[in-house]
């Protein structure tokens, strides 16, 4: 994937539809829904690895968005607001129902709306992404490259420094090279 490709992936949100979505326009609650369904589905399904679950979970996030929009404090990023709002639906979900971490890849990467993604390059690397990393630097690769996000934005996410998802995000994509590497000498 090139350096700055994944820029163009990043959503923009008019901050005024959280007012207006708090004042009971339903347009703009269509807009905001339609403008960051895909990349939010995307993140929660990361993390839930399951399309039932991750539907679950992204229907309650929408009510809460809807819901908490008197809450939201203009800071130039609504998506991470709707992510931490989505992550931690998703915790609660899990802590209830203890789930193991364990995860179908070939179903879970069917289900990532890969047909987004439209080099058949970047698909492999997709793939081999969610083989090769662990969960939580499989989130930041996806936040950041997929997403547009920067890192910053994923650190406030995840409550970590922004040294660390730095340093994750380039062990990981390291790791990645090394494999995509070694696929092509061993095709060789």
């Amino acid at each position: 994937m090139g350096a700055g490709k994944h820029k163009q992936n990043r959503v923009q949100i008019d901050e005024a539809l959280f007012s207006k979505i708090e004042q009971g326009d339903d347009k703009a609650f269509e807009e905001l829904y339609h403008l960051t369904y895909k990349p939010m589905y995307a993140f929660v399904l990361s993390m839930a690895l399951s399309k039932e679950d991750a539907e679950d979970i992204l229907q309650e996030t929408y009510i809460r968005i809807r819901g908490s929009c008197h809450l939201y404090q203009k800071r130039g990023n609504p998506m991470a607001w709707m992510m931490k709002i989505a992550k931690n639906l998703y915790l609660m979900k899990w802590r209830t129902e203890r789930k193991q971490d364990i995860v179908d890849i070939d179903n879970f990467t069917s289900q990532l709306l890969l047909e987004q993604i439209p080099a058949v390059e970047d698909k492999l690397l997709l793939e081999e992404l969610f083989r090769k990393v662990s969960r939580e630097d499989r989130d930041i690769i996806i936040m950041h490259v997929i997403m547009g996000m920067r890192h910053r934005e994923i650190a406030d996410i995840l409550n970590l420094p922004v040294g660390t998802v730095l340093s994750r995000y380039h062990r990981s994509m390291k790791l990645l090279r090394h494999h995509a590497v070694s696929a092509e000498e061993r095709r060789a």
